[in-house]
C-alpha cells in the first residue's frame, strides 16, 4: 500500500508540473507579445532586468499554484486558477506601465535592473493578492 501512494504522490507532482510548466510558457508568451522588446533577444543580450521581471512571473504563478494545490487539489481547477492568475498578474503590469510616465519597453530593453526588480515585486504583490483573494473561503 505504501508503494501505491508513493506512486500516486509522484504521479501528481508531475501532473502539477506539467500545469505549471504549461503556464508558465503562457505567461512567456504572452509577456512577449504584451510588451515591445523581444525576449529570446533580451535572454540573448542577458538582459538582467528582463530576468528579474520573468523571475517575478514565475515566482508569481508558482504562489498561486501552491494556494492552488492546497486549496482544492484538483489539476483542472489548479489550472483555471493560475491561468486567472498570470492574466491578472499581467493585467496589473499593463495598467502599471500605462500610469508609470517610463516606457517599460525601452527601459527594461536598456536593461534598467531597477526597473526590473520593482516590476518583479509588483507581479509577487499581485500574486500574494490573487492567492489571498482565493482563499477567502477558507476563512
Amino acid at each position: 500500500m505504501e508503494a501505491v501512494e508513493a506512486v500516486k504522490g509522484y504521479g501528481l507532482t508531475f501532473g502539477w508540473l506539467v500545469v505549471f510548466l504549461v503556464l508558465a510558457y503562457l505567461a512567456r508568451w504572452l509577456f512577449d507579445w504584451i510588451t515591445p522588446l523581444s525576449l529570446p533577444k533580451a535572454s540573448e543580450a542577458k538582459n538582467r532586468a528582463v530576468g528579474h521581471v520573468l523571475r517575478g512571473l514565475y515566482v508569481g504563478l508558482a504562489l498561486i499554484l501552491l494556494s492552488a494545490i492546497r486549496g482544492n487539489r484538483n489539476l483542472g481547477w489548479a489550472l483555471l486558477d493560475g491561468a486567472i492568475g498570470v492574466a491578472l498578474i499581467l493585467l496589473t503590469y499593463l495598467v502599471f506601465d500605462r500610469v508609470d510616465p517610463r516606457d517599460f519597453g525601452k527601459e527594461l530593453g536598456a536593461d534598467n535592473t531597477m526597473l526590473g526588480m520593482e516590476i518583479e515585486g509588483v507581479f509577487i504583490l499581485t500574486a500574494a493578492l490573487v492567492v489571498g483573494a482565493m482563499n477567502l473561503g477558507a476563512f
